[in-house]
């Protein structure tokens, strides 16, 4: 065996890995998809947060199950915003404003305004280039 297959191998085992770990992202957001949809209200808004000053602190109330809570919403992992974002976020989500709230029917006190920012089909999408990609590779040396 050379190290041209070694590298390949490494590569399409690699991108089965990703390719699970990209599926199991996208199933999860499909999940919070349908978890039950109620009204908040957005009761904060500012242009930074703690955790990063280029992502805008947004927070928000809501009641379910008979209880009412607050939630600050929660941006994917390694969002990386432009200027242009911030702004974007505090003009769609200003205080006062009344939203649907998705929250988990099991933990009511989690909760998200956009589902569909919890999945990214690019984790995916990659993992699938790099099995195909190191597979074909390796059936044509």
């Amino acid at each position: 065996m050379n190290l041209y297959s070694i590298i390949l191998g490494t590569v399409l085992v690699g991108g089965i890995i990703i390719s699970i770990w990209g599926w199991r992202v996208l199933a999860r957001s499909n999940k919070i998809k349908s978890w039950p949809v109620t009204k908040g209200t957005i009761e904060q808004a500012s242009p930074s947060s703690e955790a990063n000053d280029l992502l805008p602190h947004i927070e928000f109330s809501y009641q379910a199950k008979g209880n009412t809570y607050q939630c600050v919403f929660r941006f994917p992992e390694g969002t990386h915003p432009l200027p242009e974002f911030n702004q974007a976020y505090l003009d769609k989500y200003p205080v006062g404003k009344e939203v649907e709230v998705y929250y988990d029917p099991e933990k009511p006190e989690t909760a998200t305004l956009e589902p569909e920012t919890q999945g990214d089909w690019m984790i995916l999408a990659l993992g699938i280039m790099m099995v195909v990609g190191g597979a074909v590779t390796l059936l044509l040396s």
